[in-house]
């Protein structure tokens, strides 16, 4: 039976058999000699949401017979339901835009909306979505919410912080609608800004095909906001954490732009090379998205490798690393911020003044420690 760490580079595997393949004959093999624990496979490919991706592959190269017939079901059902969604999702975008319309409000998608609206995936079902992102002008951000909040929209949870200085507005959902909406004045945290802004985001945008005035960032701006967005933002890079789904994304994006030139565009050099260095790893695909492993990538996917060979033990590591952030960096950290700073000051002040905070924190933890 497959260990975990051979389950992981097996879903790679899968993912990229338009490239070689002759996969498909040892997924044939593996599986007549029960070779794979499906229980597994189920449980890390849904975990990185790209069980309709796998569910396209095994349909195009002629596995779907191949694999258990419980399975087979299960992927067709969840694909079936995925593509319903997204094509939900696209009427909410024509919803959105005939009310920012009129108020000559254009903004532009962003992640995985931003790829759909594009047509980087080959099939409507193909990625799972959240939510939709999109970027406005820093003027029409507050006016951008309040439009969208006289058409049914409301807040999706509670916020704490004035609104203005926030990344991006509290995620709105309204009744009837498939996704959230979240409405960016960043594309991504001040922190990485200088690299990622607006107007980069804005001088560079491009129009959607057959649909005037929708926008999306250029492939090379929606390869940079990827690899931020899964490596930098969230503490992935340290606590070595890497999205099949951000991986196809990659694969697909590397069809349509020489992604080795991610490296380039940001000052986080070692990291981008690390993380496509993996990424062609898992995928199987050398050379694809780098052309060599430096050292400091070698080292970054030796310790992956480790911690999928021990993934019980890195797990609870990763849990104890963790909550000391959590617990000395926010929690501590945020109230010595409070101290110095007004704006820490009246967040932690309405957060612990409302009871509904506490239950909606204790419910976070699982997101936090997933």
């Amino acid at each position: 039976m497959m260990t975990y760490k051979e389950i992981y580079y097996f879903i790679g595997q899968c993912l990229s058999l338009d490239k070689h393949p002759g996969f498909r004959r040892t997924i044939v093999r593996k599986t007549l000699d029960e070779e794979i624990n499906w229980d597994d496979f189920v449980q890390l490919s849904s975990d990185h949401l790209v069980i309709p991706a796998l569910y396209l592959k095994f349909k195009d190269h002629g596995l779907l017979h191949v694999i258990p017939e419980e399975l087979t079901l299960m992927m067709t059902e969840i694909y079936e339901a995925n593509r319903i969604r997204n094509a939900q999702i696209l009427l909410q975008i024509d919803h959105l835009m005939t009310a920012l319309y009129p108020h000559k409000i254009y903004p532009v998608f962003l992640k995985g909306t931003a790829n759909l609206l594009d047509g980087l995936y080959t099939d409507l079902g193909e990625r799972m979505m959240h939510d939709i992102d999109f970027l406005v002008a820093e003027e029409d951000y507050l006016r951008t919410a309040a439009i969208l909040e006289k058409t049914g929209y409301s807040h999706a949870s509670v916020s704490y912080f004035d609104y203005r200085g926030l990344r991006h507005y509290p995620s709105l959902c309204k009744e009837g609608e498939p996704a959230v909406v979240e409405i960016h004045r960043l594309p991504v945290s001040e922190k990485y800004a200088d690299q990622f802004n607006p107007a980069v985001v804005f001088s560079n945008k491009k129009t959607v095909a057959g649909k005037p005035g929708v926008y999306v960032p250029t492939d090379r701006h929606k390869l940079l906001h990827t690899f931020i967005h899964s490596q930098l933002e969230h503490g992935c890079h340290a606590n070595k954490q890497c999205s099949f789904r951000d991986f196809n994304d990659l694969y697909l994006l590397s069809k349509r732009v020489p992604v080795f030139t991610l490296p380039c565009l940001t000052r986080h050099r070692k990291k981008a090379v690390s993380w496509l260095a993996f990424g062609q790893r898992v995928l199987d695909l050398p050379g694809l998205f780098y052309p060599f492993e430096t050292r400091s990538a070698q080292w970054f996917v030796f310790r992956y490798d480790l911690a999928l060979s021990h993934a019980k033990s890195y797990n609870g590591y990763r849990f104890i690393k963790k909550l000391i952030y959590l617990l000395l960096v926010r929690y501590a950290g945020g109230l010595i911020r409070a101290v110095f700073e007004k704006r820490q000051r009246q967040s932690v002040y309405r957060r612990l003044s409302n009871r509904q905070w506490y239950g909606a924190h204790l419910l976070s933890f699982k997101e936090y420690f997933s």
